[in-house]
C-alpha cells in the first residue's frame, strides 16, 4: 500500500476530493496499482487521505466514470486493464482548428452568460480557492436547426474581464476569444467519455431523457500553465462522430 497521503488531501486550495482523485490517478498512471490491481477499501483509502467516505466515494465515482476504475459489488475497486497508459497527444493547434471549423459550420442558440459559484470540479481544474466565483457561459450549437451539442464553459472572473471585451464577436469558439483577448493559450486536458441524458440536457439537445450522450471535457491552461478555462461539452450520439485517423509507424 502507498503510503499515507494526510499531507497530499489538505495541501492547497483544492478540494479534498480532487486532491484524492489526482493522487489516485497519479497511482493508476504511473503504476503504483497495475492494471487488474485491486485497491484500498474505502475504509483504508479514508485512514489513508484523512478524509470522510464521502470524499472518497466521490472521487472514486469521477475515477469510474473515466475509464480508470471499475467497481464489482461485493468484490472491491480494481484498476482498469487499459487505465495505465498514458492519454494521447494531439497537436493543440489542430484541435484549435477543428473547434473553430466547427464554430463556424453550426450556429449558436440559448446563449447566457452568468457570474456563478464554481461547483467543486471547476474549483479544482481551475485551481480557485473554495467559494470563488466564475463566468459560466452556455449555449446549445445546431446545424440546419438540428441541435449537436450542450456547450458550458468556466473562466475565472479576471479572464471573463478581459475576454468581455471582444464577447461581441458572438459565436466564436473560447479558444478563440481567449487568443484575441491576448491569452495565448499554452496546452490542453481533453477527456472523452459517455453519459446519459437528464431532463434539462434532453430539453436543451431534443433527445430523450436517458438518450446517450458524449461528453467531452477540456481544461486549457495558458503559456505560464495556469488553467484559464475549463469546457463541458455534451454532444448527441447520432448527430456527432469524433474521427481519428490511425497510422502505423512501425519500423520507421
Amino acid at each position: 500500500m502507498p503510503v499515507p497521503a494526510q499531507s497530499v488531501a489538505t495541501a492547497g486550495p483544492s478540494p479534498r476530493y480532487y486532491q484524492v482523485y489526482v493522487t489516485l490517478r497519479a497511482w493508476v498512471r504511473d503504476g503504483t496499482y497495475a492494471p487488474g490491481a485491486q485497491i484500498p477499501t474505502e475504509a483504508e483509502l479514508c485512514t489513508i487521505f484523512g478524509v470522510s467516505r464521502i470524499t472518497v466515494r466521490k472521487a472514486l465515482a469521477d475515477l469510474v466514470r473515466e475509464g480508470y476504475l471499475v467497481r464489482y459489488p461485493g468484490r472491491g475497486t480494481f484498476v482498469e486493464l487499459s487505465a495505465a497508459r498514458p492519454p494521447a497527444s494531439l497537436d493543440l493547434h489542430e484541435v484549435m482548428s477543428q473547434v473553430a471549423d466547427l464554430g463556424a459550420a453550426t450556429q449558436v442558440r440559448d446563449a447566457t452568460v452568468d457570474e456563478t459559484l464554481a461547483d467543486d470540479e471547476t474549483l479544482a481544474a481551475l485551481g480557485l480557492e473554495p467559494g470563488a466565483h466564475v463566468q459560466k457561459a452556455r449555449h446549445v450549437r445546431q446545424l440546419r436547426g438540428v441541435p449537436l451539442g450542450l456547450i458550458t464553459t468556466f473562466v475565472p472572473l479576471d479572464v471573463a474581464a478581459t475576454v468581455g471585451r471582444h464577447r461581441r464577436a458572438a459565436g466564436l469558439p473560447m479558444f478563440e476569444l481567449l487568443e484575441r483577448s491576448g491569452i495565448e493559450v499554452g496546452e490542453a486536458d481533453q477527456w472523452l467519455g459517455a453519459t446519459l441524458a437528464n431532463p434539462e440536457t434532453a430539453h436543451a439537445l431534443d433527445v430523450d431523457i436517458g438518450a446517450p450522450l458524449l461528453r467531452l471535457t477540456r481544461v486549457v491552461y495558458d503559456a505560464r500553465r495556469r488553467p484559464v478555462e475549463r469546457v463541458v461539452a455534451l454532444y448527441r450520439a447520432d448527430a456527432y462522430q469524433y474521427h481519428m485517423h490511425l497510422r502505423s509507424t512501425k519500423g520507421r
